[in-house]
Order: structure tokens, then C-alpha cells, then sequence
């Protein structure tokens, strides 16, 4: 079986384990947008840009017209057609392609593409503006519009978690939904010796938040609570993986607060250099205003950490007393209990227990084994209309 995966965000960790959950149903081939091309260009198809170091991976060159809503709508009427001639390409280099496999609402060119070319697709929906917050506001009336069109015609859109199905559906759209978690690849995380705790009497316990400096992440509540739990407890000492427009706010806070001095902001850091400061912390923390189901919680348990987080989007659905705490949104003391209850006794997590069921949870494999059953189940049902 072949599938063109199309990508938008080329590198970010979450998009890689969707292309290598991919690789355990089918062949995969890449097409990833871009502004620029910065890869050589395919002879006869200047719009695309082959990998060096991977044959199967492109770039496809975008339009980006939006000076005006009419410019906007010409610009989608191309980039749709680009996209046809970009799988034409492909099915022609590696032979038929059985299924497209795209991310977000905005890929409502698949609708065109599936009328001229006759594929069916599959959409991974994980776009939090869903979630109607405040700091993430929802899609426009062409935004749901599309968005209608692309999920009545796809053979299957996953949705990474039940909130995030029940608040499209709130928006009276419908589809063949199907909830599939995000997938994690846990290769690149050591996995704590069973037994493997933080041990008692420490001078320290490390918290670890990573996620961008945005408004729906909460940081400022996080910062928040943390001098509260840190007035009590002396030890606790916080590391912020991410940059973001929030950045100097965030650090001005920290000095309001007086606690710059146990706040690391780290910036933006590779997924090995976080993978191993999961390794070397205590627990993880996000007090997200608004989410589906964040990757950094799931990273987080596949390197043996509690967590600390709120109750929004998919997270009530994964989380277990074992696993960590769960708080509402917005409620400062509430976290701040949280923090000083796993700074309290962080050696009641069983960290090897929590990266193993989280492994086996979350792994590409797992995700895997479902795309092989959606992506089967849309070929058959082309082949039968055919």
C-alpha cells in the first residue's frame, strides 16, 4: 500500500510520528508545504523540491496570496491543483498512490483533488481552535464552511481525542470520526530502571514545562502558582522548554514574583536535549487554557514523569491517579496544591511503570496498526465504486 502523507509543520517532533506511524501501514511518501523551496527542484515541476537525504520526502512550494478575501479564495483554487499535479508526479514516479493522508481543516484542497483524481482521504484533525478558547480563536464561517465539505467527503477524520470530535460536531458538522491518540516516538527517551524513583530527602525537585510561550498555555498562571508552592517548600525548581511572543512578559513576571532565580527559561531546544532533561527532572507541568491532546504530556509519561495538568481538551481522558494530577484551568490554587503534592512524595510515582504504559500506549506501532485498518478500509471502498 502507498500513501502521500501532507504535512505542514516539516521537522516538528508531533508531524514526524504521524510519517513514522504512517510507515507501519504503507509506504509513505512526503509532501511537506513550504514558502521557499530549499531543497533541489524535481526536473519539469518547479513548484517541488526533493529531500537530499530522503527520496521520499518533498517540499511543495505554496501560494500565499491573502491581501483580500478574493486573492485568498484564487490562491486555494491553485495550491489545490498544484497538489494534484505534486501526487500525479508521485504516483507516476512510485506507482498508484492508494490514499492521501492530510492534517487540519484547512486542507480542503483534498475535496477538489479526490473529484480529479479519484484517491480517497483520510484527515487528522488536532487543531486547537476547535476548542472555541479565547486564546485560540475558533474557525471562521469559510474556516467551518471548508471544513464541512472536507469531512463529509473523507473517508475518515481522526480526531486525536474525544473532546475535540465533540466540539467539531457541536459546530453541526459531521463525518466518518474516528478517535485516535497522538502518537509518540519514545526511541530517542531513556527508559527509567525498574524500581526507579526520585529518592527521598533531596535538596531539589525539578519541574519541566515545554510547550510555546503563547497565551492558551498558560504560563503566567503557571508561574502563578509556582511562587505559592515555592513559598512552602523551598526545593521546588522550575524549567521552561520554549520561546514564544509571551517570552519577556513571562521572564518580567518571574522577577515580580521573586522567583527568577529557581525559573530556567531554556528557550527553544531539540528533542534529544529534551528528552534528556525529562530523564534528569521530577515531574512535568502545563496549564494550558485550551488543548486537544498535547504531545509534550504524552513525551512526558514516555520518559516515566508525573504530570501536572488541566482539565481541558483530551487530557481527562488520558489521565489516571498514577499518572499524575489533574487541575481545573485558571484555578491557581489548585495547581499549586498539585505542585506541592508531587514535591511532597515525588517517590510515589512509579516511573518505570508510567514510560511503559505510556510506550506501549502512545507508540507508533499502536498508531500504526490503526492507520493500517482506516487506510485498508478506504482503498477497498474506492476499489468498490470503482
Amino acid at each position: 500500500m502507498r500513501i502521500v502523507m501532507i504535512v505542514g509543520y516539516p521537522g516538528v517532533p508531533w508531524e514526524t510520528d504521524w510519517v513514522k506511524s504512517a510507515g507501519h501501514a504503507a509506504e509513505v511518501i512526503r509532501l511537506s508545504n513550504t514558502d521557499e523551496l530549499t531543497w533541489p527542484k524535481v526536473p519539469g515541476a518547479d513548484y517541488l523540491g526533493q529531500d537530499p537525504d530522503d527520496p521520499r520526502h518533498y517540499q511543495i512550494k505554496t501560494f500565499s496570496w491573502r491581501p483580500s478575501r478574493l486573492l485568498g479564495r484564487v490562491s486555494h483554487v491553485l495550491m489545490a491543483r498544484r497538489y494534484q499535479q505534486a501526487i500525479r508526479y508521485i504516483a507516476g514516479k512510485y506507482g498508484p498512490v492508494d490514499v492521501v493522508h492530510a492534517h487540519f481543516y484547512w486542507a480542503h484542497y483534498l475535496v477538489a483533488m479526490k473529484k480529479a483524481l479519484g484517491m480517497p482521504y483520510v484527515v487528522t484533525e488536532h487543531h486547537t481552535s476547535w476548542q472555541g478558547h479565547w486564546t485560540e480563536p475558533p474557525p471562521s464561517p469559510l474556516g467551518i464552511k471548508r471544513a464541512r465539505e472536507l469531512y463529509a467527503d473523507a473517508h475518515t477524520v481522526i480526531a486525536v481525542c474525544r473532546s475535540l470530535e465533540d466540539k467539531i460536531r457541536s459546530y453541526g458538522l459531521g463525518g466518518n470520526f474516528e478517535v485516535i491518540h497522538n502518537p509518540v516516538d519514545a526511541s530517542g527517551f531513556a527508559l527509567p530502571d525498574a524500581g526507579d524513583r526520585p529518592r527521598e530527602g533531596r535538596d531539589t525537585v525539578e519541574f519541566v514545562s515545554v510547550a510555546r510561550l503563547a497565551p492558551a498555555k498558560g504560563f503566567d498562571v503557571l508561574l502563578d502558582a509556582f511562587a505559592a508552592a515555592s513559598r512552602d517548600d523551598p526545593r521546588l525548581r522550575l524549567t521552561v522548554v520554549g520561546d514564544g511572543r509571551e517570552r519577556a512578559k513571562l521572564e518580567e513576571q518571574a522577577e515580580r514574583l521573586r522567583i527568577a532565580d529557581v525559573v530556567t527559561f531554556a528557550g527553544r531546544l531539540p528533542r534529544p536535549e529534551i528528552a534528556r532533561l525529562l530523564g534528569t527532572s521530577d515531574a512535568f507541568v502545563l496549564a494550558s487554557r485550551a488543548e486537544n491532546l498535547t504531545v509534550a504530556v504524552l513525551e512526558a509519561w514516555c520518559a516515566g514523569l508525573p504530570v501536572v495538568t488541566t482539565d481541558v481538551g483530551g487530557h481527562a481522558e488520558v489521565m489516571e491517579p498514577h499518572l499524575g494530577h489533574l487541575v481545573p484551568s485558571e484555578d491557581t490554587a489548585a495547581l499549586a496544591d498539585a505542585l506541592r503534592a508531587v514535591a511532597a512524595a515525588p517517590e510515589a510515582y512509579d516511573r518505570h511503570r508510567i514510560a511503559v504504559e505510556a510506550r506501549k500506549r502512545f507508540a507508533p506501532e499502536t498508531v500504526g496498526a490503526e492507520l493500517d485498518r482506516i487506510y485498508r478500509s478506504a482503498a477497498a471502498a474506492d476499489q468498490a465504486r470503482s
